[in-house]
């Protein structure tokens, strides 16, 4: 047990409330009060929405339903794209974009 509080980064025993060992096996930890990590609302501090981003583009794919969506056209995916040097969708391994409008993606890997 004191192994599994470890790897839950709880190496000290007595800094924890209960822990409760669950039926797969795993253990969840509930720590004291005073040991519990610091959020934004203990400090009051607001905060942007998060969300999740939304896939665009899988392996070549485009999910055109998600950018519907999104109000967002091929078109729109292309431009934004070419702008990284990527003009073709079949060389995109992930494309996504978050809740703030930012594109993540990644291209696939040329097999050597």
């Amino acid at each position: 047990m004191l192994e599994q509080l470890r790897s839950k980064n709880y190496p000290n025993i007595a800094d924890i409330e209960f822990a409760i060992l669950e039926t797969k096996g795993d253990i969840t930890i509930i720590p004291k009060s005073q040991k519990r990590p610091v959020t934004p609302a203990d400090l009051q501090v607001p905060t942007k929405y998060e969300g999740i981003p939304v896939t665009l583009i899988i392996d070549g794919y485009v999910f055109r339903q998600n950018l519907s969506k999104l109000n967002l056209t091929e078109e729109w995916l292309r431009s934004e794209l070419s702008k990284f040097g990527i003009n073709d969708f079949k060389k995109v391994l992930l494309a996504s974009l978050d809740t703030e409008g930012n594109l993540f993606y990644q291209v696939k890997t040329q097999a050597g």
